[in-house]
């Protein structure tokens, strides 16, 4: 079977969800989140929408407005917004910002700056692309209080349970994507982490991890611990999702394990069971992550002098 690499289409990649039960979990699901322990939060899964309160554990993600679009993204720093470099790259700066769902209807935060991570050489269908990572910096900080997501730093992530946050699409996976994605709906999901890989020639430097998405009616393919997700609950990308940020649970808190980039499918089988969907492994990037944090740092503080 021939695969083709889809950057999730009007805002790129993220997760179908189960759209039958979210209503009635939503709530409940934030609040469980936010109270798990390590133990507790390494077996949880399922899928729902944010409450978008500004207790949430994921207010800290938000909607990526691209003048054409919406994506997803999350803040590193109060000024710094992680995402996918298919997302801005060659968009103009004015029409760049970050909005953050809180709650509170606050305005969009205008981007300052766009950092596209040096080796980013656009996406290729046909295969998995790499170095597609960008940093939006605001024009000002995110309110006191909202969340700020610290990278994670092992790359002991084979077979990790993962969280994904951002603003696809919803679904499920025999129809597909069968819900529009909203700016103001950010949809949670969970799987697992099947593969590490790299570049050809990249001297066994990991910087992509994969995962697919499984016939829950199989106890065998389900990722969740003995099946415990349950039909429907385990989770893939759609559009609208790229850039978001997939976590993992590690030292008390969420970390950034990954952007979300691409679905990897059949042309008839996006966002279906047996696809797969990847993005970039951010503990390969963590260098050039406080690289730009400390150079944007350093130049705002010149311009106030």
């Amino acid at each position: 079977m021939k695969y083709v690499l889809h950057p999730a289409e009007p805002g790129s990649s993220i997760r179908l969800r189960c759209e039958v039960c979210r209503r009635l979990l939503a709530a409940a699901l934030a609040l469980a989140l936010s109270l798990l322990s390590p133990l507790c939060a390494a077996v949880v899964g399922g899928a729902g929408v944010d409450p978008n309160t500004v207790d949430s554990p994921w207010a800290g993600v938000g909607a990526v407005e691209t003048g054409n679009g919406h994506f997803s993204g999350a803040l590193i720093g109060p000024r710094h917004v992680l995402t996918a470099a298919h997302v801005v790259a060659g968009r103009p700066l004015e029409q760049v910002a970050f909005r953050l769902n809180r709650g509170d209807a606050a305005p969009p935060i205008p981007a300052r700056a766009i950092h596209i991570h040096p080796d980013y050489r656009g996406t290729v269908r046909g295969g998995i692309w790499h170095d597609d990572l960008a940093i939006i910096e605001l024009r000002h900080p995110a309110p006191a209080g909202t969340p700020v997501y610290q990278p994670y730093s092992g790359l002991d992530l084979q077979n990790a349970q993962i969280v994904f946050v951002g603003y696809g699409g919803g679904g499920d996976g025999v129809q597909g994507p069968v819900i529009a994605s909203s700016p103001s709906a950010k949809r949670i999901g969970y799987n697992r982490v099947k593969a590490l890989t790299g570049k050809p020639g990249g001297m066994g430097r990991l910087d992509v991890f994969l995962f697919d998405f499984d016939v829950p009616a199989d106890p065998k393919q389900r990722d969740g611990p003995q099946g415990a997700w349950g039909d429907g609950l385990e989770a893939t990308f759609a559009g609208g999702d790229s850039g978001a940020p997939v976590f993992v649970y590690h030292a008390g808190g969420w970390r950034i394990m990954g952007v979300a980039a691409f679905v990897m499918a059949a042309p008839d089988r996006t966002g279906r069971y047996g696809s797969m969907a990847g993005g970039m492994l951010v503990p390969n990037y963590l260098a050039w992550l406080k690289k730009v944090q400390a150079q944007s740092q350093t130049a705002a503080a010149n311009n106030l002098q």
